[in-house]
């Protein structure tokens, strides 16, 4: 299973990538030349691999989607961060961070169907991006879209990961590739800390916990690719990521025979995600606490 943040279309997009000195991104829906084209660097081409890195393996909406149909999962909006928070955040670091959870709830409430949520949250992604000086991504066209397609949760899970590319790619054409990388942690804790709170039935959380297990190496990228950026706003978080490795040190990979498929002689291996309950636990609190101090701004 490939690519808990909704995401993923990113990272495809980036692997997707040449070592080339310039690549040049098209999109089918453009309406202007310019706005069809952007070139990138070898080293904002390399930038933008490291980042794919980290959320490689992590579901795609369609595969979330199946898993919460199957687990049925209850949703509770209340866990997620206060959209009213915005205005909290005095550092580009920490709005940086909290632009990345504010994507990640976009997410989440597009896929629950809660549309009048999600503007607020668009709106709150829309204050740090200006606070932020990103030029050009929130604009009157993307809120008129996202408000004509409030009852299309497909188009409003495409407009997310929309945004959510342009920001990425306005920072890394900028050189701010560090802003770019804090993005990109605060959502994919804020992914991890939503999945760990998922209310289902104790007879199917095991699903959701081996998604869960599956962030194992996604987090040791995303541990090296903060690291790499030497900025000390993210110490504290970094420390508190290398304790959150540690939770998922007894997650494991069992080899099982699949014997679902009657026409064949031999039964077909796959390998299954392990998380010991002590490690379930252990993963809940740590994650809990990389996501507080992310949205209390500190």
């Amino acid at each position: 299973m490939k690519k808990l943040v909704y995401l993923s279309s990113i990272c495809l997009l980036l692997m997707s990538c040449s070592e080339s000195k310039t690549v040049v991104e098209s999109t089918e829906n453009s309406v202007e030349p310019h706005e069809q084209e952007q070139s990138f660097s070898t080293q904002q081409i390399k930038e933008l691999k490291t980042a794919s890195k980290v959320v490689y393996n992590l579901p795609s909406p369609a595969e979330m989607a199946k898993i919460l149909h199957e687990t049925e999962a209850i949703y509770d909006v209340e866990i997620l961060n206060n959209p009213k928070a915005s205005g909290q955040y005095y550092t580009d670091v920490t709005r940086a961070l909290n632009l990345g959870v504010y994507f990640a709830d976009l997410s989440f409430t597009s896929m629950f169907d809660y549309p009048q949520q999600a503007m607020l949250y668009m709106s709150a992604a829309e204050q740090l991006s200006e606070e932020l000086n990103i030029v050009g991504v929130f604009n009157k066209e993307l809120m008129e879209r996202l408000e004509n397609n409030l009852t299309d949760k497909d188009s409003i899970m495409e407009i997310v990961s929309m945004t959510y590319m342009k920001t990425d790619f306005y920072l890394q054409e900028n050189d701010r590739s560090v802003l770019a990388k804090a993005i990109l942690a605060g959502a994919w804790v804020e992914g991890l800390f939503v999945a760990t709170k998922l209310n289902t039935p104790a007879d199917k959380q095991n699903l959701v916990w081996e998604k869960i297990g599956e962030q194992k190496n996604a987090l040791n990228n995303l541990i090296n690719m903060l690291d790499d950026c030497k900025e000390p706003q993210l110490a504290e978080l970094l420390a508190q990521l290398r304790l959150l490795n540690e939770s998922f040190n007894s997650v494991g990979v069992k080899e099982v025979p699949n014997h679902s498929d009657s026409s064949k002689s031999t039964a077909v291996v796959y390998q299954k995600i392990i998380v010991p309950a002590d490690s379930e636990a252990a993963i809940e609190a740590a994650v809990k606490i990389c996501r507080n101090n992310i949205v209390s701004g500190k």
